[in-house]
């Protein structure tokens, strides 16, 4: 009997490790995930819409968020500069978020103040955590494409654009943002913005009447479009920006708030998180490995005196 109840404590203690590791497995790919995180992007071109009844989304491993205004000086620098960024693995979203710029938009001051907590422009945001500021930084583009890793786009999948509907499917994140690009000239010189943002609609996952299967109507932002939709899939709240350069920032003041211009993302040490793990599991299992040893060490009667 006493053999049995030794085997009992034995597997009750490994049962309870191993559903400590397999928990801990299923819940990191959420704990990777932060608050405001850009999780997967893929776009749609106006020559599909025109020539084909059925648009399928490309993926792209990098998003480039480029804030500026048509007023702005040391904007027409990094203009130039993005106007010859040669990637088929970027995409380009420009957002003007300046009331005093003629084409401005609300939605992307949202995301200028709300979304990245910006305060400078030009400013250009990576993958919605890399952060260069100003026109000198803005030449280090390439160079923080080149050396960071870029979206992996695994969570977002089947974005089809059909009779102005638009489908999706996808396993995480809490909403998808929809960008309308459009060709714009430039306000006062011989330029023109090839992807300025001009309308945008936010798909909530977390709304019971949203529905990736029937989809969601979007023939109100087709009017009159003719360059590009962007659709960005990513979780509410806002990043925490780390510079991708080391050049010093020459910036124009765009926003009166009192914000900071860039925040140094914290990162986890897997080591650390291994340790705390062993830990725990070397706690739940003592008791059982304890009450196994005395199993173990207790003397063994004979069959006479156990009668």
């Amino acid at each position: 009997m006493s053999g049995n109840r030794r085997w009992v404590f034995f597997w009750a203690a490994i049962f309870l490790l191993l559903s400590t590791s397999i928990t801990n497995t299923s819940s990191e790919g959420e704990d990777d995930l932060d608050e405001g995180d850009i999780i997967a992007v893929q776009y749609i071109d106006y020559s599909c819409y025109q020539h084909s009844l059925d648009c399928e989304a490309s993926e792209s491993e990098h998003i480039v968020e480029y804030f500026g205004a048509d007023w702005c000086e040391p904007c027409q620098i990094v203009e130039d500069n993005l106007a010859t960024l040669n990637r088929t693995d970027t995409v380009i979203l420009q957002h003007h978020a300046s009331s005093e710029d003629y084409t401005y938009l609300n939605y992307s001051k949202f995301r200028f103040d709300d979304k990245f907590r910006l305060l400078f422009i030009p400013s250009i945001v990576i993958d919605g955590n890399g952060l260069l500021t100003g026109s000198s930084q803005a030449f280090d583009l390439n160079q923080s494409l080149d050396s960071h890793d870029g979206l992996q786009n695994n969570n977002l999948s089947d974005v089809i654009l059909k009779d102005d509907i638009i489908r999706w499917n996808y396993s995480i994140g809490q909403k998808l943002t929809i960008w309308r690009l459009d060709s714009i000239e430039h306000e006062s010189r011989n330029f023109t913005h090839q992807y300025l943002a001009t309308d945008s609609i936010t798909i909530d996952f977390s709304d019971s009447n949203i529905s990736n299967t029937i989809g969601v109507n979007i023939s109100g932002m087709l009017q009159g479009w003719n360059g590009r939709l962007i659709f960005i899939l990513e979780n509410d709240g806002s990043p925490q920006l780390h510079s991708y350069s080391d050049e010093t920032a020459g910036n124009m003041e765009f926003n009166d708030d009192e914000k900071e211009t860039t925040n140094y993302k914290q990162t986890s040490n897997p080591a650390v998180f291994a340790v705390i793990w062993f830990l725990i599991m070397v706690i739940l299992i003592t008791p059982a490995i304890m009450l196994w040893v005395k199993e173990i060490k207790r003397p063994k009667q004979s069959i006479l005196e156990q009668e």
